[in-house]
């Protein structure tokens, strides 16, 4: 075991910096120096120091804490954007690839519809006729990522259906519902446990996104992508504010794609070796 994570230098990388970052978010009532509301007017727009170690903004609330707790906020939005996101596209996929004849034909222009859909113009779409709020964000992610899940799990439940092993279930009178589960869902999980890690990277700047934007997680709780947005008129002159929660996005998103390529490389590196054999 430890010899193939040896050989895996992205996915350890990735792994391990994951890992950080989790505990970091989790542990955050034992490591914030401060409450992520806690106001000191005294402390306005501080640099970086000994006290506060990222810096304060601009009612003087510390920022260290405010990334902490927004880690715990956006990590968890993600989470559950991105679960959403791969279980309904995971069943449009098989139903594209198993579903009856009339049923293919509607999931793959639903799927061609919503991949050609800008995600911003769908958020603007949604938020202006609904109040912006943490449920509707989560609903916007899955609704925004479904499709990509989608298309990955169709094409490879068709790649498998084409094969022996499943027309000769399917001649023995195996009902297409079993076929999928037991049989093809399967040599789906592979791509699919590549998938998760890309797309909560993709999660996690899509969170990001829509809360700098104002139509994302609402203040005064706190996320990455909001406390940016608080920060986004001191750029100039206090870079902290912007950059630092900017960093903790970069580094989550950096984690997962190298798990994602680390992952990829091992379900390569399978399926090369039962090719051989």
């Amino acid at each position: 075991m430890w010899r193939r994570l040896h050989l895996n230098p992205p996915l350890v990388a990735g792994a391990v910096l994951l890992t950080v970052l989790l505990l970091s978010a989790i542990a955050a009532p034992l490591l914030a120096t401060a409450g992520p509301m806690d106001i000191d007017l005294r402390a306005v727009r501080q640099a970086p120091s000994a006290a506060h170690w990222f810096g304060t903004d601009a009612v003087g609330r510390d920022l260290f804490s405010r990334v902490l707790y927004g880690g715990q906020v956006s990590l968890l939005v993600a989470g559950l954007g991105m679960m959403g996101s791969l279980s309904f596209g995971t069943l449009m996929g098989m139903l594209g690839a198993f579903g009856a004849n009339w049923v293919r034909p509607i999931i793959d222009r639903a799927i061609d519809i919503q991949l050609a859909f800008p995600y911003v113009l769908l958020a603007i779409a949604i938020t202006s006729a609904v109040k912006p709020s943490t449920p509707v964000l989560v609903l916007l992610m899955v609704l925004a990522a479904w499709a990509g899940a989608a298309r990955v799990v169709r094409a490879i439940a068709l790649q498998e259906r084409g094969k022996d092993y499943v027309k000769a279930a399917d001649v023995l009178g195996v009902s297409r519902l079993r076929i999928a589960l037991l049989h093809v869902f399967p040599t789906v999980l592979p791509s699919l446990m590549v998938l998760a890690a890309m797309q909560m990277a993709a999660m996690i700047v899509f969170e990001a996104t829509l809360s700098f934007l104002g139509m994302g997680v609402q203040p005064p709780t706190p996320s990455w992508g909001g406390i940016m947005l608080d920060g986004k008129n001191y750029i100039t002159s206090s870079w902290w504010l912007t950059a630092l929660p900017g960093l903790a996005i970069v580094l989550t998103s950096l984690s997962l794609v190298l798990i994602g390529d680390g992952l990829q490389a091992r379900t390569d590196a399978l399926r090369s070796r039962e090719g051989d054999q």
